[in-house]
């Protein structure tokens, strides 16, 4: 889209500026024209696209094995895990994994893998022999978080 302004101005000075030439007067008059590029709204212009079906299931495998690990910290290492600062920390964890977004994931699905993948992780180190390890996984996964 070209727009154009006409701009004009008056001058009208008595003389003021004396060390300039003298008295001042007269009309200035100039068009100004510019280019206006417009975007089209579409969704990949604005927002992130959500995952296909495919997508969202490895998402979900992505996130359930993180959360059998804070479900391991929680339980076996006496470290708990806020389910809300679990979520968000779950959009950085698919984002570093190369997902955009983690929008139509089914929390249900991930919750019970992560039980799953819990009931694993306890078996295999029933007396909390992976707290530290899982300490330093989180630790490293997410620098910025203060020590559990």
């Amino acid at each position: 889209m070209i727009f154009c302004y006409n701009l004009s101005l008056s001058i009208a000075n008595n003389g003021n500026l004396a060390n300039l030439g003298g008295a001042m007067t007269g009309n200035i008059s100039t068009k100004i024209c510019g280019l206006v590029i417009v975007a089209l709204s579409s969704p990949l212009v604005f927002a992130n696209e959500a995952p296909n079906a495919q997508e969202r299931q490895e998402i979900e495998m992505l996130l359930a094995e993180a959360a059998g690990k804070m479900i391991y910290l929680t339980k076996q290492c006496d470290k708990p895990v806020d389910k809300d600062k679990f979520k968000e920390l779950s959009k950085l964890k698919a984002f570093s994994e190369g997902y955009e977004s983690i929008e139509g994931i089914s929390w249900e699905n991930v919750r019970d893998e992560a039980n799953q993948n819990y009931g694993e992780l306890k078996a295999k180190g029933p007396n909390g022999e992976f707290c530290e390890q899982y300490e330093k996984d989180i630790k490293n996964a997410y620098p910025f978080l203060k020590p559990l």
